[in-house]
């Protein structure tokens, strides 16, 4: 089924206005301070980015915790100048697994998330019930052939969910899917395309996203060449008759970088951006650049090192209005000996090149540990986001903000 493109549901272009960002340069005296430290019996360890309403209010989920201490879904909402949480839902293990990965918004406001189980995965929803209290209902069951789905979602504007999944590390599979909602409130799968590719990529490691035109972007864990390769990017064209169009328009080799598992994002250009867990280096970011001959370049805008500035960045970057770049590492910084805390980082066009400033370093027992995703920013400038360990004694994970 293929539809007339839209970037996002009204309700998320309604949130990416109100967070559309005019981000003042950012520099070491930016200040981070935890805006909730999670403890047991609440819902613990998040490690997904936050995802925003059209008030300001932040919503996500943890993995484990809650009343079957098998995750939450939580929003946190600022009230008298303090920010409070609310677990909205407590995971049901009858029901499956919560989502661990960003959550999305339908024009309706319900939320909707990946939930992964040991061999196949789901797509869950979470509606409304009143009393403040939330449902979730899963609308679709991954068969153990389909595969682990990626954790990112994409919607068309016709209120479509796109997605990827991968089977497992052996062999060049995984698919790019399609879910349609129908009349009698159930939703249709349709398999956009199944890996491997004729030339041998496949395994995708993260969503899609979507260009002007409606064709469909994502990475994969398998390029071509053999030991050589380390990953590729394909788009997806829409055809008549309902077909897609596979095409490699990348393929990373050792030598210059690759690794990508970081859903892609575009600028106002048309370039894509991502990021990647180099195998012969700590991590990159990387940009690829259309040819008026269909080919692509790819330029290295940084590359991590083992350190102060963080290795292996996670999640997909982040622009402001001025073209910079945001986003975490899992790993490295100041605090744990420079080694398992992780970073915030910023990533600024200077002559050619780009400069990475350290937003924060995390120093694990006092401000968090591990950011395990990418952050979101606010009309001010401010900078949020979650961490898998730390901010206590227990090191159960928080919510952050980083002040310019």
């Amino acid at each position: 089924m293929t539809t007339k493109f839209s970037v996002s549901s009204p309700l998320a272009q309604l949130i990416a206005a109100i967070f559309a960002v005019v981000f003042w340069a950012a520099s070491a005296h930016a200040s981070e301070k935890n805006l909730f430290v999670f403890n047991l019996p609440q819902g613990v360890h998040p490690q997904a980015p936050l995802i925003a309403d059209s008030n300001g209010n932040f919503f996500g989920t943890t993995t484990s915790g809650g009343k079957n201490n098998c995750g939450t879904l939580f929003e946190l909402s600022l009230a008298a100048g303090k920010w409070n949480e609310t677990t909205l839902y407590s995971c049901q293990q009858q029901q499956g697994p919560m989502p661990t990965g960003p959550l999305t918004f339908d024009k309706m406001g319900n939320l909707y998330g990946v939930a992964q189980a040991s061999r196949s995965g789901a797509i869950a929803e979470f509606s409304r019930a009143g009393n403040g209290n939330w449902s979730e209902s899963i609308i679709h069951q991954f068969k153990a052939t389909e595969g682990l789905p990626n954790p990112e979602l994409a919607w068309d504007n016709a209120g479509n969910l796109y997605g990827t999944t991968q089977v497992d590390s052996t062999g060049y599979n995984g698919e790019v899917f399609e879910l349609s909602p129908q009349a009698n409130g159930s939703w249709n799968e349709t398999v956009l395309y199944r890996f491997p590719a004729p030339d041998g990529a496949g395994m995708p490691t993260a969503g899609v996203v979507f260009d002007s035109k409606g064709n469909l972007y994502g990475p994969t864990f398998n390029g071509i060449g053999g030991e050589s390769t380390n990953g590729a990017i394909y788009e997806l064209s829409p055809q008549t008759g309902g077909t897609w169009k596979f095409t490699l328009i990348y393929n990373f080799t050792l030598s210059d970088g690759g690794g990508p598992y970081s859903r892609l994002v575009f600028d106002s250009n048309g370039n894509l951006y991502g990021a990647a867990a180099q195998a012969n280096t700590y991590g990159e970011v990387f940009e690829l650049l259309p040819n008026a001959n269909g080919s692509w370049n790819e330029k290295t805008l940084y590359t991590f090192t083992y350190g102060s500035d963080g290795y292996y960045p996670v999640g997909a970057p982040v622009f402001d209005a001025s073209g910079n770049l945001y986003g975490t590492t899992i790993w490295g910084g100041a605090g744990c000996g420079q080694n398992i805390c992780g970073t915030v980082y910023k990533l600024s066009p200077t002559a050619g090149s780009w400069k990475e400033t350290i937003l924060h370093a995390f120093v694990s027992a006092t401000d968090g540990s591990e950011p395990n995703a990418g952050v979101i920013l606010d009309s001010s400038g401010n900078i949020y986001g979650t961490t898998n360990f730390g901010g206590s004694r227990y090191g159960y994970g928080t919510i952050y903000e980083i002040t310019p």
